[in-house]
């Protein structure tokens, strides 16, 4: 018997509903009620965050007992609770993911990201203000009547009473006047934080993957040591392809370990031009990845316009027209509501693909360290690309079965139907 069921109740569940059905619970009950979705409602942040709040608790064996025996006071995070917003932002992959891709910055940068450019614009509009009054301070002085010139004794005394005037300094050379250094914008500062990050990061998960790898590679290295490599990383496939969008993350990752390994394998044969081939190949698939990030945040801004459009229409007398200039049927709330499903699935798509594009730029800053650290002996290296394709099949091979499938699949058909009705449009 529970002493409260409230957290239980924002998620919709039972006080006996297992791990699983908490975190499907929460997938589908954060969607409904994420604040981008509810931009009409004052209370919609609030109820986001209670909902993230109550799996916070009930998705930790330890709070969730203790709430269970003594309700919420009991039942606080010892570092308080996460921002709501960190938790959703997490919905790709998870921590499950983290000692392979790191901890993802796209969705938490872009808000930061935004603040800054705030910020930094509104020092630039003071900048200008202050310029321009210095240049009003300036023309009045001009206006003002010529002094009469100073005597020789004046002109003498005043230069002495000014020593530390001093020129410009000039290069001596090209008797240049020297700038002074530009000043770093808050965003060029946060950029260059989050890049050292970046670095530090790699240098971790290159580590973590060298000593996954050195389970093979420091073995007999055998038929029957690759085997059993092969099935360690099964194992752990199958545990990760039920993450939310942890079957493409595998798959992922595992293109971008048997694409890596092939380029530097094939660097080692046939003067390199079979590593130079991989590499042309893997180029151009970074080109589309780019092309498909643009392409689904594009859609997702255009399909969030259609429905502020939508909704301006259903409040005043002002016309709905199509893109041909036709006037529309005024929306139902019942159009409202599909409109606002599908945006949700699209900002979903364009975040994954964003994430997408991040996760590609960390792997392979990763496998480079690990497969080009001439420090290392090149016969280690060689055996290391060798178990990364091992590692890389078996995560591509990857797959859920339907009744899997169902079971995770709450933030992934959302992207499904937004892509599906971009399609047939």
């Amino acid at each position: 018997m529970v002493v409260d069921t409230a957290y239980y109740d924002l998620l919709g569940i039972t006080s006996t509903a297992t791990a699983a059905e908490i975190k499907k619970a929460y997938r589908k009950k954060s969607i409904q009620e994420h604040p981008d979705k509810n931009r009409d409602d004052p209370n919609a942040t609030e109820r986001f965050q209670a909902i993230s709040e109550a799996y916070q608790v009930l998705s930790d064996d330890g709070l969730r007992s203790k709430y269970d025996k003594f309700g919420k006071q009991e039942a606080v995070p010892q570092g308080g609770f996460e921002d709501a917003a960190e938790q959703f932002s997490v919905i790709f992959g998870g921590d499950a993911f983290a000692s392979y891709i790191g901890e993802l910055q796209l969705l938490k940068n872009l808000q930061k990201t935004e603040e800054l450019s705030a910020e930094d614009e509104k020092e630039k509009e003071k900048e200008k203000a202050e310029e321009e009054a210095k240049a009003k301070t300036s023309e009045t002085e001009n206006e003002t009547p010529t002094a009469q010139p100073a005597s020789p004794d004046e002109a003498q005394l005043t230069k002495h009473e000014n020593p530390t005037d001093e020129p410009a300094k000039s290069d001596t050379v090209t008797g240049k006047t020297e700038e002074k250094p530009k000043k770093k914008t808050k965003l060029e500062l946060y950029e260059e934080e989050q890049a050292l990050e970046k670095e530090k990061m790699i240098e971790r998960l290159s580590k973590t993957l060298i000593e996954r790898l050195s389970i093979l590679t420091e073995s007999v290295y055998d038929d029957a040591c690759k085997e059993s490599f092969r099935k360690k990383f099964e194992e752990e496939a199958n545990l990760l392809k039920m993450e939310s969008f942890g079957l493409d993350i595998l798959h992922t990752i595992g293109d971008t370990y048997c694409e890596q390994a092939r380029i530097f394998l094939g660097s080692q044969n046939f003067f390199g031009f079979g590593g130079m081939f991989h590499s042309m190949k893997s180029k151009g698939g970074l080109v589309m990845d780019t092309l498909r990030t643009v392409s689904a945040a594009l859609d997702a801004q255009n399909t969030m316009k259609e429905l502020d459009e939508m909704k301006e229409a259903t409040k005043n007398d002002t016309p709905l027209l199509d893109k041909h200039g036709n006037e529309r049927v005024k929306p139902t709330p019942e159009e409202l509501a599909q409109q606002e499903q599908l945006l949700m699935g699209k900002v979903l798509s364009a975040a994954w693909h964003g994430s997408k594009f991040e996760i590609l730029s960390t792997l392979k800053g990763v496998v480079n360290k690990v497969l080009y650290d001439e420090s290392v002996p090149l016969e280690t290296r060689i055996k290391r690309a060798e178990a990364l394709k091992i590692m890389g099949k078996v995560f591509q091979a990857a797959y859920r079965t339907k009744t899997e499938q169902e079971e995770a699949q709450v933030f992934e058909e959302l992207v499904a139907e937004a892509t599906k009705k971009k399609k047939s449009t």
